[in-house]
């Protein structure tokens, strides 16, 4: 009897593991895998940027990600100037990115960007990416709709808005973590940035030439 319960558990173990490793396959895990290739598809349906990102090949050895070499999630993700231009401007789904549950740095810059899908808009990640410390936005067509929807980025310690289509900052003052900040290239009023900037406790770099 002692045998049998000790094979059965040998067994379990066994599965554990070969799920372990079927989830894992090809470096990164399988959620995470999907969710890359339906962005690439996305922003780069024509090959031009994101040609390496194969389905048969090593997710975490693609170019523009890093992975964390533990768990093999993705903690790092860079679209700078990514986009087909010849797509147009981009309206987002930032719920792509919501397979991406430990992601630490997200850049967006360079591609078009304009805003976001309804109820699609940063907003869906502020609770999902709980890790994400580092967001650039900059060179893009982005307004003052999407502010508001930044300030649930509780754990965001550096932002890049430069060189958009701002005019205030209404939104951002629940970023009690953030430490630098660049709002190059913008119009925002001064009275209502200062009044922001305020609330930002731990900011320690700021740029902010209009």
């Amino acid at each position: 009897m002692m045998v049998k319960k000790m094979g059965a558990w040998m067994l379990l173990v066994l599965l554990t593991l070969v799920g372990d490793w079927c989830g894992r396959s090809y470096g990164c895990l399988k959620e995470e895998r999907i969710g890359l290739l339906e962005i690439k598809a996305l922003i780069d349906p024509n090959h031009l940027s994101l040609g390496h990102w194969v389905e048969s090949s090593n997710c975490c050895e693609w170019p523009r990600i890093e992975c964390d070499n533990t768990t093999r999630r993705v903690i790092q993700l860079s679209f700078r100037c990514a986009r087909d231009r010849s797509l147009g401007d981009w309206v987002l789904n930032a719920s792509l990115f919501l397979p991406f549950k430990e992601l630490q740095s997200l850049d967006l810059s360079s591609n078009g960007l304009v805003g976001c899908f309804e109820n699609q808009g940063f907003q869906v990640l502020a609770s999902g990416l709980r890790n994400l410390e580092e967001l650039d936005l900059t060179h893009n067509k982005l307004n003052d709709i999407i502010l508001s929807s930044l300030g649930g980025f509780s754990t965001l310690k550096s932002l890049y808005l430069s060189n958009n289509r701002f005019t205030g900052s209404t939104g951002l003052n629940g970023l009690r973590n953030l430490e630098i900040l660049y709002l190059n290239s913008n119009d925002f009023k001064e009275s209502v940035l200062t009044e922001s900037l305020g609330a930002l406790p731990s900011l320690k770099i700021l740029t902010c030439k209009f």
